[in-house]
């Protein structure tokens, strides 16, 4: 059996593997193994573990389970099978003048069903939200091989909770996802501007002085991150605003240029080419934006006081940063050093994942975040939906 793995270094070789092409075949290979363990994964561009199978699971293999079909050219409602990657999602929706506007920086490889199943965003995440904001309805075949409906193709429902809810972010611990009925929209033209200074504290805290302005995007990375694209001796905060939206800044302690809105890929590089550096774990965080210096600034010197080598960078104007820390053998993010970068996080009311999911890699971390209420809870919905606990669970 082929190794798999995913962005987050861990390996696994499961017992078995379907690559299913439509739900009849899925179904069919549910039913030949009733009381299997599963594990989903598609494009394996994920960085907590969350695809990768342990040896006792079978691996049902999305990344052939493909098809999108217009529902309403008009309204710019379409359907799209858990495969499908968001670049074949935007090439699709184009083409009728319409945008997608979730798009992660792996969005080659990164599939649907993925992105639903960490709850991701990307870029434009600041203005126009996660991917729960787009799906109107999902289907799903329980590991029984039984097909349920959540939500609607309707755009305002109100009859009690909306249970497609349920699967956004639940990371294939509840269900197949199948089909998923999406909602595009149009983006507007960008002016671009790159913000700069010497001072990352500096720059972090002017992060809601630009909020004023309802940026498209704010994103923003230290100096050290930059050295995985432009290079720049810099910190760098990137500024997406509507096309003629005033921007006044006055008599800014900053350097601030106008350029190319195409010139975003120097912070988008950051992310695709620092996987061609050495192993690391991505601690993927979320805060309130307020106290972005504050807290930005002593997880840098809790961990430049480790040793350890890291980078900072993300989506700043949501609170949203990309931690890296790097490593050559052992995993230098310990169970010492997780516990002190955790209660900094929860001082400011921070948690541990922003849009990259749990996993295997943040498990313990999540089990600590969670009261009792929500475990038990979780714990209702995943005895009904997977009786026999043939997937994995996010606790």
């Amino acid at each position: 059996m082929t190794e798999i793995k995913d962005h987050s270094g861990i390996k696994g070789n499961p017992l078995d593997r379907c690559s299913p092409i439509e739900v009849g075949e899925l179904i069919s290979f549910l039913k030949k193994n009733p009381n299997s363990k599963y594990r989903i994964g598609a494009g394996l561009s994920g960085v907590s573990g969350a695809a990768v199978p342990l040896h006792d699971e079978l691996y049902i293999d999305f990344s052939n389970y493909k098809k999108l079909n217009w529902i309403d050219k008009k309204s710019g409602l379409f359907s799209a099978f858990s495969g499908n990657t968001m670049f074949e999602i935007k090439n699709f929706v184009e083409k009728e003048g319409w945008d997608f506007p979730i798009m992660p920086g792996s969005f080659e490889k990164a599939t649907i069903g993925g992105m639903i199943a960490c709850n991701g965003g990307g870029l434009f995440s600041l203005r126009y939200g996660k991917i729960g904001n787009f799906v109107r309805e999902i289907d799903i075949v329980t590991c029984s091989g039984d097909k349920m409906k959540f939500g609607s193709q309707c755009s305002k429902i109100s009859e009690g909770p909306d249970f497609s809810k349920l699967l956004i972010g639940s990371e294939g611990s509840l269900g197949f996802l199948d089909k998923i009925t999406l909602q595009c929209t149009r983006l507007p033209a960008i002016d671009l501007y790159r913000i700069s200074s010497t001072s990352f504290s500096k720059l972090s805290a002017s992060v809601c002085d630009f909020l004023k302005y309802n940026p498209i995007y704010l994103e923003m990375a230290e100096q050290d991150a930059l050295r995985f694209s432009s290079g720049a001796n810099e910190s760098v905060i990137w500024l997406g605003l509507q096309k003629g939206m005033r921007f006044s800044p006055g008599n800014s302690k900053f350097k601030i240029e106008n350029i190319p809105p195409q010139n975003i890929n120097e912070r988008l590089d950051i992310g695709r080419n620092l996987q061609k550096y050495k192993k690391f774990i991505d601690l993927d965080i979320s805060f309130p934006v307020a106290h972005s210096s504050e807290i930005l600034t002593e997880l840098k010197f809790l961990l430049n006081n480790y040793n350890v080598e890291s980078i900072f960078f993300g989506h700043a104007g949501d609170g949203n940063w990309h931690i890296h820390i790097f490593y050559d053998n052992l995993n230098p993010f310990n169970e010492l050093m997780s516990s002190e970068f955790d209660l900094i996080l929860l001082k400011y009311g921070g948690h541990i994942s922003g849009e990259h999911g749990i996993g295997r890699i943040h498990k313990n971390r999540f089990i600590k975040f969670k009261d009792e209420g929500y475990q038990n809870l979780y714990g209702v919905f995943k005895k009904y939906l997977d009786p026999k606990n043939q997937l994995p669970s996010i606790f």
